[in-house]
């Protein structure tokens, strides 16, 4: 037997034929893309796709749709779609002609017309599909509905009475009414200009109820003149301060009167009275900041009795009757513990946290150093100044009594 020479050819991956939807499957894989990605850009079933890819025709429902749906799908790939599409009519043996014959081979519409009604005659106005059919035109009266007349007069009714509402409120609201009251008006007037020089506005514009009875009874005719005439004052009754000159004795009046006899009495001796002496208690402990710093007061269990940001100049005053006070305060080098009158400090470094300082007399006294003109001004009354205020007051009256 005799061999040609292309039996003996060496053959590579494109020497084999290769289906229709294996390159479709490459060219997505390709892609990266899903068949729900496709689904998403193409607006295509995920079910014709798969048809398509596998040549299956029997899911196409319509086979008109199958050309487009494969040009698009190969274009999409970045095939040629017009191979693809041939490709996959030699493949699955889809014939798009006769399709379109089938199309074309459906009966017209007049066709069904006339078979529909083969006895009528062609020409029939009513019955031809050229000319529209002449429909009846219903009266005006089947065109009303009474449902929306009933739901206009209801909405009429409703607006009404609302307006109706509203008006019988507003006068309600804008009525005045007069309650009598068991009182006589009183007649009031100012006076602009009087005669005797006095400003000029009635001193009493409100007239008494003999006056304004009295008026009442003159009838209408009285004029505003007589009404505000001034009334005539009674004369006076004068009472002589001196009496007569007969009774005058020049002896005991003027300068021949005799001059009284002074008498100086020994003063009387007061006794002191004893002044309550105070015994003087020991010195007050202040905690003073000469730059803003946090610091808090407690005792050894924890109960804290003072906490804040001390600003320059404040200080908070320890009572004297706890139990080994604590401090602890934060940027402990501008923080100082006053004595009385004496400053010792600082408890710390500048920007460090000083814990657990003792704020007993003895032990800032041995724990730290005075230091000396570290405030130029006065400082400022303690924060817990009422306190010590109230105290200071209670020692004064005992020392006034």
């Amino acid at each position: 037997m005799s061999t040609s020479a292309e039996d003996f050819r060496p053959r590579g991956f494109d020497s084999y034929p290769l289906a229709l939807g294996d390159m479709m499957r490459g060219e997505r894989a390709t892609l990266n893309k899903s068949l729900i990605d496709v689904q998403d850009d193409l607006k295509i079933g995920v079910k014709y796709i798969s048809a398509i890819e596998n040549g299956d025709l029997s899911v196409f429902e319509t086979r008109g749709f199958i050309a487009g749906y494969v040009r698009s799908y190969a274009r999409y790939l970045n095939l040629d779609g017009d191979k693809a599409y041939k490709q996959f009519c030699v493949e699955t043996g889809f014939d798009a002609q006769a399709v379109d014959v089938a199309d074309r081979e459906t009966p017209s519409q007049n066709q069904r017309e006339q078979r529909i009604l083969p006895g009528v005659a062609a020409n029939d106005p009513n019955v031809s599909t050229k000319t529209p059919m002449a429909l009846p035109v219903p009266p005006w009266y089947e065109k009303i509905s009474f449902s929306a007349i009933g739901s206009l007069l209801v909405l009429i009714a409703l607006v009404s009475g609302l307006g109706y509402g509203g008006w019988i409120v507003l006068q309600e609201v804008q009525r005045v009414q007069f309650a009598p009251v068991n009182e006589t008006p009183g007649v009031a007037s100012n006076i602009s200009v009087l005669s005797d020089g006095t400003n000029g506005f009635d001193q009493s514009p409100v007239l008494s109820q003999e006056t304004a009875s009295a008026q009442n009874s003159t009838g209408p005719s009285l004029s505003l003149d007589q009404l505000y005439r001034p009334q005539e004052l009674d004369v006076p009754s004068i009472i002589s301060r001196d009496g007569p000159i007969a009774t005058i004795d020049p002896s005991t009046q003027g300068a021949l009167a005799p001059s009284p006899i002074l008498t100086v009495s020994a003063p009387k001796v007061v006794e002191a009275t004893p002044v309550a002496v105070i015994a003087e208690g020991p010195p007050t402990i202040d905690v003073v900041a000469t730059r803003p710093a946090w610091v808090r007061v407690y005792l050894p269990d924890n109960s804290v009795l003072f906490e804040k940001i001390l600003n320059v100049g404040e200080r908070y005053r320890v009572p004297q009757d706890l139990q080994a006070p604590l401090l602890k305060a934060g940027n402990s080098g501008s923080v100082y513990v006053m004595v009385g009158e004496k400053i010792f400090g600082p408890v710390g470094t500048r920007g460090s946290v000083a814990r657990k300082v003792s704020l007993v007399q003895a032990d800032v006294e041995q724990t730290f150093t005075e230091a000396t003109n570290l405030f130029t001004e006065p400082l400022s009354p303690p924060l817990n100044v009422d306190v010590e205020k109230t105290a200071e007051a209670i020692i004064a009256d005992i020392q006034n009594n």
